[in-house]
């Protein structure tokens, strides 16, 4: 890369000038703002700070020593003592040729981490429970991840982590009961119903036992979700007792649990559908529970200690962690129990390198008890798992999510309501749409809203989804850049003949429009590159907005369909590398473009 060329250039220059420096400390990097170059170095401030000496006047010393790169066009210093490097003509327009002959996806594509093997664990929905906005988002999320780290030439896998068994399917199941009965209905009557209204009456079960159990503290009502739970856990955990249950397997419970199951996984694939999101292997609770459960018991006394009739990790305090209960009073695996149990058995699937899991970061101090006790019974597994969090999603004006009183925004309906808000917007336009192209363009540019929306923000920060802003064609927003597509794709169509493969690598770009467009192009590569290896999507969002910003101005000052013959074929071609890159870009973040709009 042209990077690694610069980079090789300035340590040659500071061994002419007879510095000491660490080469690693050399780093090459985009410019900020095109106006300042390409690719710039602080290096020059740096080693001037240490060598007592004036950063600006070292600056220029290296630029006299550096051996004549055929790629840069100019070199300057800058403020402080920056060294900005701007690429030639002849260069930029090769960048455009390789996407055009070789496609987007192939001009960003890198083998930086080929031999890796990555496991990307997201979504993370729980069966029983509403799929809320947060596993939305961690859906976005990891979905962007998993598109990013494969452009490295990685080996990347998608999980995803259900908790199909503990206390929120046993609170599910007594909930199922009570509203039968007020309602004097059967479970069968529940099952003759839509997909859709079947799962919806299992949250509606979840919270009416979650209010009595969490809410209402009713005695009655603890004591059976309690014992509903040791029994589901007995039916699916072969180290459980199942004795003292007669009167739960009269009820049919277990049927409910296998058939309520199965239909929130059925439903949550419908979503992964529409977000395009395949997985390569589902973990559940259900599953890894019993390994995570004898993980602890075989380590009790060395890890682990007894206390009360539990099993218990006492967290170290001189590094900041707390004890936390892995074996509860009942004899159960905990969600800490069960996350060992996790990491186990995402190691049988392979040599992870990287092992990422996506999760709120409230979770955090969870987690970094888990790693602690994990690096004591497995060093290696622990060694791969990395943690990233996120903050909290949120729409203006609602409360924090909680599934559990019911204060929570759905996928489903915040997908809904957003293509509700789009529909409209598109049958206000001129255009002529039919009714099957409303739908499906519609739900297309709702997802992009939602994701855009969500990835714009770095991980780690709050959230926040303004329907009223975020499905705007105009703007920061993933519509905005999906009508920037659309406007590219419209020029090219509209033009007599079919942009060239190939362009002239010779031309000279003196219209600033124009270079200014074709140099935001080339930094495509390094965009996604930065974007991989730091796990930001925010930096290749900001990319492409700035792009789109880039082509509009250039459409609006070049008149592409109307210029002379000897120039038409190049800016079609650059109008044609402008879409690809832009489509590219999306695709990465998880966004489908469409054909018009």
């Amino acid at each position: 890369m042209i990077t690694e060329k610069i980079k090789e250039s300035i340590i040659e220059a500071l061994k002419a000038l007879s510095i000491d420096f660490d080469e690693s400390r050399v780093i090459v990097g985009l410019t900020k703002s095109l106006d300042k170059g390409d690719y710039t170095t602080n290096i020059a401030m740096i080693l001037a700070s240490e060598l007592k000496l004036n950063p600006r006047e070292l600056a220029q010393k290296i630029v006299d020593n550096l051996v004549e790169i055929t790629e840069i066009e100019k070199i300057e210093v800058a403020g402080p003592g920056f060294i900005n490097f701007f690429l030639s003509d002849r260069y930029l327009l090769t960048q455009i040729q390789q996407i055009l002959s070789n496609g987007a996806e192939e001009y960003v594509r890198s083998d930086i981490k080929e031999s890796k093997n990555i496991l990307i664990e997201y979504t993370d929905a729980n069966p029983f429970k509403v799929f809320h906005i947060g596993h939305l988002y961690t859906n976005t999320v990891g979905e962007a991840f998993s598109r990013l780290q494969e452009t490295t030439g990685a080996n990347v896998k998608r999980a995803n982590y259900q908790g199909d068994i503990g206390l929120h399917v046993a609170k599910t199941m007594w909930g199922i009961e009570k509203l039968l009965e007020e309602e004097n209905m059967k479970f069968e009557d529940i099952e003759k119903l839509e997909l859709n209204k079947r799962v919806e009456f299992l949250g509606e079960a979840y919270m009416t036992g979650a209010q009595y159990y969490d809410d209402i503290k009713d005695p009655g009502a603890i004591k059976e979700i309690q014992k509903i739970n040791s029994y589901l856990s007995g039916l699916v955990y072969p180290s459980i007792s199942k004795e003292g249950f007669e009167e739960l397997e009269e009820k049919d419970i277990a049927d409910w649990y296998r058939k309520g199951r199965m239909w929130c996984i059925e439903q949550f694939e419908t979503l992964y559908k529409i977000l395009g999101t395949q997985f390569n292997y589902y973990f559940f609770e259900s599953k890894v529970g019993e390994i995570g459960y004898n993980m602890v018991k075989d380590s009790i006394g060395e890890v682990f200690k007894e206390d009360d009739g539990a099993v218990i990790y006492e967290g170290d305090p001189d590094k900041g962690l707390h004890t936390r209960v892995f074996i509860n009073q009942f004899g159960l695996p905990t969600y800490e129990a069960k996350e060992l149990g996790l990491a186990k058995s995402k190691s049988e699937k392979g040599n992870w390198d990287e092992s990422i899991t996506i999760t709120d970061k409230s979770q955090k101090p969870y987690f970094t008890v888990v790693l602690d006790v994990l690096s004591k019974l497995d060093p290696q597994i622990a060694k791969a798992i990395i943690h990233i969090s996120h903050g909290v999603v949120a729409l203006p004006g609602m409360k924090k999510m909680s599934s559990r009183k019911g204060e929570v925004v759905s996928a489903e309906e915040l997908l809904e309501v957003t293509q509700e808000a789009v529909k409209n917007s598109m049958k206000k336009s001129e255009r002529d749409f039919d009714e099957d192209e409303i739908d499906k363009i519609s739900e297309k540019i709702a997802v992009s809203a939602i994701k855009y929306a969500f990835l714009r923000v770095s991980v780690g920060n709050n959230i926040v989804f303004d329907i009223n802003k975020d499905v705007k064609f105009e703007g920061d927003t993933g519509p905005y850049l999906m009508y920037v597509y659309t406007r590219a794709r419209s020029i090219i169509e509209s033009a007599d003949e079919t942009p060239a493969s190939s362009v002239g690598i010779g031309a000279c770009l003196t219209n600033t429009y124009i270079k200014e467009l074709v140099r935001q192009i080339s930094r495509l590569n390094d965009v996604v590159l930065s974007s991989s290896l730091n796990y930001s999507p925010s930096t290749l969002c900001t990319y492409l907005f700035e792009l789109g910003q880039i082509f509009n101005k250039f459409y609006q000052e070049v008149n592409v369909l109307n210029s002379q013959e000897e120039d038409r074929d190049l800016l079609l071609a650059i109008v044609k590398a402008t879409a690809e890159s832009m489509k590219e870009g999306l695709h990465l973040l998880g966004i489908d473009t469409v054909s018009r709009m």
